[in-house]
């Protein structure tokens, strides 16, 4: 039997804490060592009960939690969980494992301390736990606009259609990313219970498709949110999703 990720909580609030063990108890392989409300509180539990990970809250009175990651001597491995999304693209460089929003999901939260579990050697992963490069529909993908960072939610993708070299991922709300991932890539990543691929060059969200109509010949027309002219489904695609979804 493999030890339980030893984690520590650590928010300004005591309803929050309260939240998010609470979350823990479904999580069978990870044991809380320790609550801090305070960056102080924060430094002093992490020098005395060494946690494997520390979920961590980004705006506490006094410091930040980035402030306190800036104060430790040996680095921690850290999930940031908070109730703003706007410090993601800081979580990503100070390399935080995962960053959850408040409140916090148990499924989410579980496979974030799996992530933890995989980086850390002294923690043998299970050899059935699934592959950690995989997205959940939840989760947040990062990319470089240009030269801007910007993370997007998975679940905020209509469709992903090839461009050459590229992937061009149109969003809610009829916004767009240029992404340099592979048609494939993307394929292989998503959660199967929410993408399709329906055309060799197009995926689809499921989510959001809000027709699908028969079409000339062998192939049909699928409607989603903000774009007048139908993608188009292959008949063959049109079997494969048929078998998946029933």
């Amino acid at each position: 039997m493999r030890e339980p990720l030893r984690v520590l909580i650590i928010d300004d609030e005591r309803l929050a804490r309260r939240s998010v063990r609470s979350a823990l108890d479904d999580v069978t392989d990870a044991t809380v060592v320790g609550e801090a409300g305070s960056a102080d509180a924060a430094a002093e539990q992490i020098h005395t009960s060494e946690p494997d990970v520390v979920l961590l809250d980004v705006q506490m009175r006094g410091e930040t939690g980035f402030d306190l990651l800036d104060r430790l001597d040996t680095p921690v491995q850290v999930i940031f969980v908070t109730a703003y999304d706007e410090y993601a693209v800081r979580a990503f460089e100070v390399n935080a494992l995962d960053y959850l929003l408040k409140p916090v999901d148990p499924d989410r939260l579980a496979e974030a301390l799996h992530r933890a579990r995989r980086t850390d050697t002294a923690l043998p992963e299970a050899e059935d736990a699934p592959d950690s490069d995989a997205f959940r529909y939840d989760d947040l993908f990062f990319y470089e606009e240009g030269r801007r960072p910007r993370f997007l939610r998975i679940r905020d993708i209509v469709f992903i259609a090839a461009a050459g070299n590229y992937t061009e991922l149109h969003l809610i709300g009829g916004d767009t990313a240029l992404t340099s991932t592979t048609l494939s890539d993307w394929a292989n990543r998503l959660p199967d219970a929410h993408f399709a691929r329906i055309h060799r060059s197009t995926i689809v969200n499921v989510e959001h498709v809000t027709d699908v109509a028969q079409a000339q010949g062998r192939s049909y027309d699928v409607h989603v949110p903000n774009r007048e002219a139908p993608l188009v489904m292959s008949r063959r695609r049109a079997r494969a999703l048929q078998d998946l979804f029933t």
